[in-house]
């Protein structure tokens, strides 16, 4: 009698090292390089003022390890400042140099559950130009005033800062609903809210879209274990966003009067083919909305209603109505963020294209000159998309990884799709879809017409048929339609 030959576990750091090498990822740096790099701390500089009495605070996610992003503001009558320091990656990378080479190749960094592949060496990303507590680092600074909740005026300054806290968004978030006055850092995270909901409402009345949907991460709890965790909606995310848009649409806004040559980031409105697809699908969930969704306030209405009746399935329908956001030398504006003229400037240790638009600003506002040659989106472009697949990939098989462990005989989810050849089904418990193809005849439904059995949004009971945990495909069955409901 033959012995069975036990597969071997698939572990998701196999996974994750698979998708790494089947995209051609850049890792590791060479010994050269490196040394190059140590060498750099040495860089003097004259241009820099001195900010270090100004109290900055990072604030980011609890296993964040850059950070290039600080931020202060002060509230005082009907007057406010706002200054968020970015570190100024460019006074240490110079443009063609060995390290800038190196990271126009990758163009971003690579983040995935259990290890970041990154744009620049360890010795700039995680600490020469990361904005960590208590250390002098070069940055550039965005003042901006505002008067009567009215932006007033706005200053750039190539400055050093000392940040006096690292803090994480579950942490803010708790001082300040607590009131914790005990807190030594409570007046600034007071002050940060309030100029935050001061922003928020400025958003508000310009017309960003505010999408919001379910977003999950993978949680490494060992080496052969994890889990998913959803993420949760923190006051203190928006609160970073918010100061972050106000950053990238001032440095955009003066590169466009400028008439600067730079890397701008364009979010177009939604072709006609996709408003024709959404206004479709609201038509056959029978929702009493009639709009072209031509304005932003168009979809923020929707986004309103959809979240009064309880049809939160429709935030995801609503997010791939939309045009993929991309970088270019022509201005096209962010029609998401319903603002004009919008730039990445706001993570040059992870991004190539904000040490791009550094460079811009830098040229223009301090050195009087025009003269930064781009010719570099198509390229940063390519490597973000490889970024987003990745992630996507790496989400799929851990979820098919996931369910094979798990003893769970049957599922809920609600139609998401509807093609010729079958029906795609969201999970409402897990971040997986499956297809159900029509063939397998395996419906379940009052309605004897299978043409008239699904609409976008119903529930659904399913069990899974099948589950590639190589390719991270999943095929269901057994469908069965819950009547009368919708998610």
């Amino acid at each position: 009698m033959k012995k069975r030959i036990k597969k071997k576990e698939i572990k998701l750091s196999d996974i994750i090292e698979d998708e790494i090498k089947q995209n051609s990822i850049r890792q590791g740096f060479s010994k050269n390089l490196i040394k190059y790099t140590k060498n750099l701390i040495k860089k003097k500089t004259h241009t820099h003022k001195d900010f270090t009495d100004i109290p900055f605070v990072t604030i980011d996610g609890d296993d964040s390890k850059d950070f290039d992003d600080a931020v202060w503001s002060k509230n005082d009558k009907n007057q406010t400042k706002v200054m968020i320091a970015i570190a100024d990656v460019s006074h240490y990378v110079s443009e063609n140099d060995p390290l800038d080479v190196e990271a126009k190749k990758r163009g971003n960094s690579f983040y995935f559950p259990d290890r970041v592949i990154p744009m620049f060496p360890s010795e700039i990303s995680n600490d020469i130009c990361s904005l960590l507590p208590h250390k002098e680092r070069k940055c550039i600074v965005i003042e901006v005033n505002f008067k009567s909740d009215n932006l007033q005026d706005f200053k750039i300054h190539r400055a050093i800062i000392k940040s006096v806290a690292r803090l994480t968004y579950s942490e803010v978030e708790e001082v300040y609903k607590k009131k914790n006055t005990k807190n030594k850092h409570f007046k600034l995270i007071a002050s940060l809210f309030e100029t935050y909901f001061m922003l928020k409402k400025k958003s508000e009345e310009r017309g960003k879209i505010f999408f919001s949907s379910d977003e999950y991460k993978i949680q490494m709890i060992s080496d052969k274990d994890f889990k998913f965790k959803k993420k949760i909606s923190l006051q203190s995310y928006y609160l970073i966003e918010e100061f972050m848009v106000l950053a990238n649409s001032v440095v955009g806004n003066f590169l466009k009067k400028n008439k600067i040559k730079s890397l701008f980031r364009n979010h177009e409105k939604p072709s006609k083919e996709k408003i024709n697809n959404l206004k479709k699908i609201i038509n056959e969930s029978d929702i009493n909305f009639s709009s072209n969704f031509q304005r932003q306030n168009d979809f923020n209405n929707f986004l309103k209603k959809i979240k009064k009746e309880n049809l939160f399935f429709f935030n995801e329908i609503l997010l791939r109505s939309q045009s993929k956001a991309y970088y270019h030398e022509n201005n096209k504006g962010h029609f998401g963020l319903s603002i004009n003229d919008y730039v990445h400037f706001t993570s040059p240790i992870r991004r190539y294209s904000d040490l791009v638009v550094h460079r811009s600003v830098i040229n223009a506002y301090f050195e009087n000159e025009k003269t930064n040659n781009v010719i570099i989106s198509d390229h940063l472009n390519i490597q973000e998309k490889k970024a987003d697949y990745i992630e996507r990939r790496i989400m799929e098989r851990a979820c098919s990884v996931y369910l094979k462990k798990i003893s769970r005989y049957e599922f809920v989810g609600f139609v998401d799709a509807i093609e010729s050849f079958g029906v795609f089904i969201k999970s409402i418990d897990y971040p997986f879809s499956g297809l159900a193809r029509f063939r397998s005849h395996n419906f379940r439904s009052n309605s004897k017409s299978k043409d008239n059995l699904f609409k976008v949004g119903q529930l659904v009971k399913f069990k899974i048929k099948k589950n590639n945990v190589y390719s991270g495909k999943i095929l269901l069955d057994k469908i069965k339609v819950i009547e009368n409901e919708k998610f």
